[in-house]
């Protein structure tokens, strides 16, 4: 049984060390190796539609996921990337009494997930602090960006977004060049298809980009980093 230790001094522990931490589990617990299923995510795949994740609780392992929020009109919105040692699916464990809005978990690259039933799920967090511990600094990292991109909708206009997202994107990916299509952008930032390949084709003119077939190709960095300002994660 994996256990945390404080002292008068409280000790950090990097994300590095959580995850490291995390991935110990399997081999100490022969409960939790029992309980888990393994996911492997493609990039763009909805790894975890709306009707499992109250079902199930996930612990991200390698990669980045986004959290996708759905309107009753069928638009969608990123509120959130998450990266490896991040823990979610917290309807499987709450008994929320009332409706939450309808979401779902999508790969940004390729990824490992571990998946647990509601019940399981419960029982090893119980049972292991530092499932505890990952579960919510992913809350607490979800909040702060939930309330940037609160920010970025309520005060800047959208090319201004799209600018900075496709920053963020060439981050993930690591590279200036993003394999993500104009439909995929316009469900990260809430709008429509039409209007963020319209704002894409100024961009191309401007020379800022070059767009392909699901490929994007930044051209002038410099010149989408003035556009997008201040850039948070």
């Amino acid at each position: 049984m994996t256990l945390l230790t404080t002292s008068e001094n409280q000790v950090h522990i990097s994300d590095e060390e959580l995850l490291e931490m995390l991935a110990r589990l399997v081999n100490e617990d022969e409960e939790m190796a029992n309980a888990i299923t393994v996911v492997n995510a493609l990039p763009w795949d909805c790894i975890a539609p709306a009707e499992d994740i109250s079902e199930h609780l996930y612990i991200l392992i390698d990669g980045l996921v986004q959290i996708l929020i759905t309107s009753k009109e069928d638009r969608r919105l990123a509120t959130a990337v998450i990266g490896p040692g991040s823990v979610f699916g917290e309807e499987a464990i709450l008994n929320l009494d009332y409706p939450r809005l309808t979401y779902c978990a999508q790969a940004v690259k390729p990824g490992i997930l571990w998946k647990l039933p509601a019940e399981d799920a419960r029982r090893l967090l119980t049972k292991h602090p530092v499932l505890r511990l990952a579960l919510l600094r992913t809350f607490g990292l979800r909040m702060v960006q939930v309330e940037n991109r609160l920010e970025e909708v309520a005060y800047r206009w959208l090319p201004e977004r799209l600018a900075a997202e496709l920053i963020r994107q060439s981050r993930y990916a690591d590279s200036d060049q993003i394999r993500l299509s104009h439909q995929a952008l316009a469900d990260i930032l809430g709008t429509y298809r039409e209007t963020i390949s319209a704002i894409l084709r100024d961009f191309r003119e401007a020379g800022w980009v070059k767009l392909g077939y699901r490929r994007i190709t930044l051209l002038d960095r410099e010149a989408l980093e003035k556009m997008s300002g201040v850039i948070r994660e």
